[in-house]
């Protein structure tokens, strides 16, 4: 095993946010929700702590914990075809600036690269990956999460491409939180990502490596 696995761990207890998940592991203890404070007036607030006090990082037993819940780990997060857009909103994704297709070259154009090269990193269909780019058809949220790992897009521009097509990181679910340490931390060598992916389970991606390929 990699040694930035340990490193990977650490940054899921910290980060991983599916709290119904956690608490009902066995050996989990339920953290104290509610507490109180006196104030600069003298009177005494009750207030309920934020839901990340339930994270996996502050409990003692963390590393038990983890490696109960990497044994229930599967990824549900399935996506088995593209559809076309509706004439409109077809029409919208073309021609505004914050449509998919203008704003997927602009970030292409900081990387030096083109659509051509990423389709060539993605098992996807070519008339698939032609339909996506000239903004036919919305990519699913898989497939930007691959192109970002096979492009070696910053987590930053990751956020910006997911959330023009209406997207979003949710750190409830395993799968983001391990390629948002993946881009976080600029780990984009293919034997390293694919160990990351089997440690935690993630599949259905477009990359065209082992089993982490999913076709279109």
């Amino acid at each position: 095993m990699y040694d930035f696995i340990a490193d990977l761990d650490e940054y899921f207890c910290e980060k991983y946010a599916n709290y119904d998940k956690l608490c009902v592991l066995d050996g989990y203890r339920m953290p104290k929700m509610q507490t109180s404070e006196v104030r600069a007036d003298g009177r005494t607030y009750a207030y309920t702590l934020p839901a990340n006090t339930m994270r996996l990082a502050l409990q003692e037993n963390k590393a038990e914990l983890l490696i109960e819940l990497k044994k229930q780990m599967f990824d549900k997060t399935v996506s088995f075809s593209f559809r076309p857009l509706h004439f409109f909103a077809r029409c919208k994704n073309k021609l505004s600036k914050f449509g998919f297709p203008k704003y997927f070259r602009a970030v292409l154009n900081k990387y030096n690269a083109d659509e051509k090269q990423v389709g060539e990193e993605l098992a996807i269909m070519p008339e698939i990956w032609k339909g996506i780019y000239k903004g036919n058809f919305l990519p699913t949220k898989n497939l930007i999460l691959s192109m970002s790992m096979a492009m070696h897009f910053s987590l930053d521009d990751t956020k910006n491409l997911l959330a023009v097509c209406g997207y979003e990181l949710d750190y409830s679910i395993v799968k983001d939180v391990v390629i948002s340490y993946l881009l976080t931390h600029k780990v984009y060598n293919a034997d390293m990502i694919d160990t990351a992916l089997r440690e935690y389970k993630v599949e259905n991606l477009y990359l065209k490596r082992e089993k982490t390929q999913e076709s279109a």
